[in-house]
């Protein structure tokens, strides 16, 4: 009876409607992945081996949009390199750069104490400059850490910022976005340094960021330069500082230099310049809910698995499944790379890859137990015989009860 009962169960499952059974396998899938020991949220055979253990498939739009041949230079931020400059330079850039009229000056700088304390012109600079924000760091426990000497003598007119470059944590900690400020321990928020320039600069931009209510927002790397000046060459482009944001620092420290989606030595100066960028333009990315990402995934796993049980009979079913899924590849990379440079929505495709080749998975382990001659077969046939031996059945009632269980599934399949 126990083996009448457990054909009788394996015939039901085989015996699905199409329908059924492509979403029963589909679920299979959907949970398994959550089993599997691998970071859902990478496809790191997309990356450079050297980036595999830190890469999201968000990067591989960035790559794939910031290859375009044509790329913009961004209006509203300038850069200011004072690479091998000494105090004195870098007080006369200072100088320079205010007298050019800019909206805000962000300064990333850590300075430290003179030699000769009488005789240091940078301190005047710093006093002088009109809305210049300086440097702080700010680390996870809220401790503010102020960089320079100067935070003691001088009181920027833009007040101070953090500098702190967000990356992921990890081996190579890709940056790939920005927050906007830093608790500290005393209650006060210290704002990001892009954020407290756009403040000064355009406030509705701020005011636009805040309404977004996100801890974090990914910053647009995508086909744009900025305009980056030489301390002996400020005076020269008076037009193109009046008005923007300029950043001062070095873009070739190479303590400074850290990964970003589109390079792997990217000065930190110039990553507080996307974020500005960002900011300022409103570019933020759109990015997928986790119940969307699970209700694409589901679609098109199911879509895949009821494929592949509609072929079930047809001899070139495995070629057929295989090209489908080439296909839904070649579209998810395709379409979403389209999709993120057109509308800046990241389309994390990630876990509908890991799920849709789990559901092929997922069909042969279905039929591998419910199929005829399959798992729950083998050992109901297994259990049986042995429980018939040991009580002393006879071996003609076995082989009855098979015979007609064997055929009711042929009859039902016919």
């Amino acid at each position: 009876m126990r083996r009448l009962g457990t054909e009788r169960f394996r015939s039901l499952m085989d015996g699905l409607p199409l329908p059924v059974k492509a979403t029963v396998v589909t679920l299979m899938a959907l949970l398994f992945s959550h089993v599997v020991i691998y970071d859902l949220m990478s496809v790191s055979f997309f990356s450079p081996m050297e980036k595999a253990s830190d890469f999201r498939f968000s990067d591989f739009y960035t790559i794939v949009a910031n290859e375009r041949a044509v790329k913009s230079l961004d209006t509203d931020v300038v850069l200011v390199g004072v690479d091998g400059c000494d105090r004195r330079e870098m007080a006369r850039a200072i100088d320079d750069i205010d007298y050019c009229a800019p909206a805000a000056v962000g300064l990333d700088i850590a300075f430290t104490p003179p030699p000769d304390p009488d005789d240091d012109p940078l301190a005047e600079a710093l006093s002088n400059c009109n809305n210049l924000v300086m440097p702080v760091m700010a680390d996870e426990e809220g401790r503010i850490a102020h960089l320079s000497h100067y935070d003691s003598i001088v009181e920027p007119s833009g007040g101070f910022a953090a500098v702190n470059i967000q990356g992921t944590k990890g081996a190579l900690a890709t940056v790939r976005e920005f927050t906007k400020g830093f608790v500290a321990d005393d209650g006060e928020t210290v704002p990001a340094l892009p954020v407290a320039l756009v403040s000064l600069a355009k406030p509705e931009a701020v005011a636009a960021l805040e309404r977004r209510n996100h801890s974090v927002e990914a910053i647009s790397y995508v086909s744009r330069e900025f305009e980056t000046l030489r301390p002996d060459e400020i005076l020269d482009n008076e037009e193109v500082i009046r008005g923007k944001i300029v950043l001062v620092g070095k873009l070739h420290d190479a303590g400074d230099l850290h990964v970003t989606p589109t390079d792997n030595f990217t000065p930190g100066l110039r990553i507080h310049a996307y974020t500005t960028a960002t900011i300022l333009s409103g570019d933020y990315t759109r990015r997928l809910t986790p119940y969307e990402t699970y209700f694409i995934a589901g679609v098109l796993t199911m879509l895949l698995v009821w494929l592949n049980m509609w072929l079930e009979r047809t001899p070139l079913r495995a070629i057929w499944v295989r090209l489908v899924q080439l296909a839904l590849l070649y579209l998810m990379i395709v379409g979403g790379t389209i999709v993120f440079i057109r509308f800046n929505v990241d389309l994390n495709f990630a876990y509908p890859m890991l799920t849709i080749s789990l559901g092929v998975a997922m069909c042969d382990i279905y039929d591998g137990i419910f199929k005829n001659d399959g798992l729950i077969d083998y050992v109901g046939r297994y259990i049986h015989k042995k429980y018939l031996t040991r009580y002393g059945h006879e071996e003609n009632t076995v082989t009855a009860a098979y015979d007609v269980a064997d055929d009711c599934d042929v009859a039902h399949h016919t």
